[in-house]
């Protein structure tokens, strides 16, 4: 179930993004550091975006599960991708869309620039 939601919220926050004009260019890029939940570029920057999906907020919200730690780490990954990769970018953002479920609707929000 809780995986099922996540899955979920993670193609709703690709949803989003790509409404918002960003390009995907990578799901659940995985190293042996961790993982990205999506990897996306929006114009000449890097996005290195966090998906955290919530059913309550029984262990606080959505956002507030996202530490400066795990940004940090995604900053760290966000540079493990870009080995793999022939292209540069301008610059490298890391994002979080907090997603929080209430009576089977969902809530986004969109915090650009976490760090």
């Amino acid at each position: 179930m809780k995986q099922q939601l996540a899955r979920h919220g993670e193609q709703l926050a690709v949803d989003y993004l790509t409404s918002e004009g960003m390009k995907i260019l990578d799901r659940n890029w995985r190293c042996r550091h961790g993982e990205i939940d999506i990897i996306a570029e929006d114009g000449p920057a890097l996005v290195v975006v966090e998906v955290k999906t919530r059913s309550s907020r029984s262990h606080g919200t959505a956002l507030e599960s996202v530490r400066p730690a795990k940004l940090s780490r995604l900053r760290m990954l966000a540079a493990q991708w870009l080995t793999t990769q022939p292209r540069t970018f301008q610059t490298v953002r890391v994002d979080v869309i907090a997603l929080e479920r209430f009576a089977g609707d969902y809530s986004l929000r969109h915090v650009r620039g976490a760090i």
